[in-house]
């Protein structure tokens, strides 16, 4: 009878929190599950996004890796965005967290964690209207150069040339995004045990010993965190460079995310649209699982 009671209770518990995680399950399934499925049903399909689709069959995927000429252009600015995005912010954050964790007044630090957080408090749209102004030849930062005598500054086309619209543009990503990061590892950093660096200093290490034989191994895990949504979210981005250049001039700064809202918002290519997000989706799995591998590695050498 006591035995049954308690089977019943276990029961009772476990279909109780079953319940509780059933709202999240259910919108999770409205807003992405059943949308990534739509978009692999459309990927086969001809559609301007308002009339009915007519099935095509691969043709789509097809004219990606045959006659698309933009997308080998998006797919390059993307993998160069990437590589930026998941080495500049996060080897600064690091090393600024380690500087900031050794400050030892804590209200000067807490001044320092705040200042180098507020860009990520702003919006894209408004972190990218800022620096678009700051960009402007007329009066932006090309003014500034001008008065101090650096014509060959002042004559830079930030957003306008070709060469260095992408890298432009890449800068007020990383200058948005490094702060949080600093944060993150500043959280890590005090996760370490204090003893370790007092072991380690009086047998002789050097700071340069410390950071590489305790510092990095102790902020492993979330580096491996930071990189792989750094390298999930770099290939999502889409904000600042809609805000800033729309993907141009010319293609100079189209991202694969900038391409499929052209081709569905603008080009009305709705389907062609859905074939480039799946291509999109299987480099994030790829990433994802890759990250995975990597990350059991880590929790196992630590």
């Amino acid at each position: 009878m006591r035995s049954s009671l308690l089977k019943n209770k276990s029961e009772l518990k476990r279909w109780a929190g079953l319940l509780f995680v059933l709202p999240a399950f259910i919108y999770h399934f409205i807003v992405v599950i059943v949308p990534s499925i739509k978009t692999l049903y459309l990927s086969f399909f001809d559609w301007n996004g308002i009339g009915n689709p007519t099935f095509i069959g691969l043709d789509n995927f097809i004219e990606m890796f045959t006659a698309d000429e933009v997308l080998p252009v998006a797919l390059k600015n993307t993998m160069v965005w990437t590589l930026w995005f998941v080495t500049v912010p996060i080897i600064l954050s690091l090393f600024v967290a380690v500087w900031v964790s050794g400050v030892k007044r804590p209200k000067v630090q807490m001044f320092y964690r705040t200042t180098y957080f507020l860009p990520y408090v702003l919006s894209a749209a408004i972190a990218g209207k800022i620096w678009s102004n700051f960009y402007n030849p007329y009066y932006g930062f090309s003014t500034i150069f001008k008065t101090m005598g650096l014509d060959n500054l002042a004559e830079v086309m930030w957003l306008g040339d070709s060469k260095i619209a992408l890298f432009s543009v890449i800068f007020v990503s990383n200058w948005s995004w490094w702060g949080f990061v600093m944060v993150l590892f500043v959280s890590a950093l005090q996760q370490i045990d204090p003893a370790l660096y007092e072991a380690a200093s009086i047998d002789g290490a050097g700071r340069v010993k410390l950071f590489w034989h305790i510092t990095i191994p102790g902020v492993s895990p979330t580096i491996v965190f930071i990189v792989a949504m750094s390298l999930m979210w770099s290939i999502l981005s889409f904000d600042f460079v809609w805000v800033m250049t729309m993907g141009g001039p010319g293609q100079a700064t189209e991202l694969l995310s900038t391409w499929i809202y052209k081709n569905a918002f603008v080009n009305y290519r709705a389907g062609y649209a859905n074939a480039i997000c799946v291509l999109q989706t299987i480099i994030v799995m790829v990433i994802f699982f890759i990250n995975q591998f990597v990350r059991k590695k880590v929790e196992e050498a630590v």
